[in-house]
């Protein structure tokens, strides 16, 4: 299980969770927040995307992408943070897209990112 409960734990607290895509210039970042992000399952994220095009546009290119998510209070009051690794697209009119948006209406559509690797990188 990639996304156990720790990682989950991390997920729940309120953060800026950034993401980052390949461009044809090197790495773009993006960022939202954690509490945006939709464990699917043990090893899948969804969040709205409302701008994204150049972040669509890399994804389109290369699916490889990282995100870093953070808890300055962490489970045992310290704080934890994890690299997310993996590939990801953006979806648009299908069931998730719908429900994103029913939760968020300004979202254009839904990156779905399906997480290969889990590093800690802080705590």
């Amino acid at each position: 299980m990639l996304l156990d409960a720790t990682v989950r734990d991390v997920l729940r607290a309120e953060g800026s969770a950034t993401f980052v895509t390949n461009g044809p210039d090197g790495p773009h970042l993006v960022a939202t927040w954690q509490s945006y992000l939709d464990i699917l399952d043990d090893e899948t994220l969804a969040f709205p995307a409302g701008g994204y095009r150049e972040t669509e546009e890399n994804l389109a290119r290369d699916a490889k992408v990282q995100m870093v998510i953070a808890d300055k209070h962490g489970p045992s009051e310290k704080a934890i943070g994890f690299r997310l690794t993996g590939t990801a697209e953006v979806q648009s009119g299908q069931a998730l897209h719908e429900r994103m948006k029913a939760k968020y209406p300004w979202c254009r559509g839904v990156v779905v990112m399906h997480v290969a690797k889990v590093e800690r990188i802080l705590g």
